[in-house]
């Protein structure tokens, strides 16, 4: 991120909206819009919101499961490879 360039006040973003999105996909760079000097929301390109919504995804998942492991849950690897084992090549 390049706070010079990766920063624009709201009513540029108004005045400029197309050229912004196409600079968003074109870069893979967020740009801060701010609105009275301040932060107000952030443009990212489509295919950079699915790959942070996958990263939650698979963080979510590894929190639950150490949550589970933490309270006896889960299975051996030794055993879970038997399964897996037996399930694909019986």
């Amino acid at each position: 991120m390049n706070v010079l360039e990766d920063v624009c006040p709201i009513s540029e973003f108004r005045e400029n909206a197309a050229s912004m999105v196409a600079k968003v996909r074109s870069n893979q760079r967020p740009i801060i819009i701010t609105q009275h000097g301040k932060s107000s929301a952030v443009l990212v390109s489509a295919e950079s919101y699915q790959e942070m919504l996958d990263r939650i995804e698979i963080l979510q998942e590894i929190n639950e499961s150490e949550e589970e492991f933490a309270h006896g849950g889960g299975i051996e690897q030794n055993e879970y490879k038997k399964a897996l084992k037996a399930k694909f090549f019986p």
